[in-house]
Formats: C-alpha cells, sequence, structure tokens
C-alpha cells in the first residue's frame, strides 16, 4: 500500500478517504496491538465527534501528560496504561486542560 499522509488529503471527502484506508489496514504510528484500537481510539473518535483526522492526530501526539508517549503507545503498554488514557480523554471532555 502507497504512504498517505491522512492530516494532508484533499478536498471535502478527507474523512471518507481516511475511513476508507482505516478499514483497509493502514497502520496508525504506535498501534500494533488490538487493544489500542479498540479502547483508546474508539474513546478519541467519541471526544473528537467521530472525526478521524483529529482522533488520528491526537492518538498519535506526543503527549506531556504521557511521558513523550503518545496516547496509542501508552495504551497498548498494559491495561493500567490504557485506563490512563481513557481517563485522560474524558478529562478532556469534561474540560480539563491537558
Amino acid at each position: 500500500m502507497k504512504d498517505v499522509n491522512l492530516l494532508e488529503l484533499p478536498g471535502p471527502s478527507r474523512s471518507e478517504h481516511a475511513a476508507s484506508l482505516l478499514s483497509d489496514g493502514i497502520h496508525l504510528v504506535g498501534a500494533v496491538g488490538e487493544r489500542s484500537a479498540s479502547v483508546a481510539f474508539e474513546a478519541a473518535k467519541e471526544l473528537f465527534g467521530g472525526s478521524l483526522l483529529s482522533t488520528i492526530h491526537f492518538m498519535n501526539y506526543r503527549h506531556p501528560w504521557l511521558n513523550g508517549q503518545t496516547p496509542l503507545e501508552r495504551a497498548e503498554e498494559s491495561d493500567e496504561g490504557a485506563d490512563f488514557v481513557v481517563s485522560m480523554i474524558r478529562a478532556i471532555a469534561s474540560g480539563v486542560y491537558v
């Protein structure tokens, strides 16, 4: 598969194209396990109102609260890591500045 930067897709169909790439198996940075995709990714997608591009950006951002890890990396480390990422996402949704 050709490498594609999902954050630079052209035109108004960006979300649809991103969704099709994800469903075709594009590999996200740090996403090496099923649990990250099913736990943290879904929580972040809900936070961003279903926007796949915003979700992908957030999940691949090296965050200070995570000691420089991405949310996907932290979620894959352990159950505690996944719980922390989901708690962080819920805090953001509640208005906590992170």
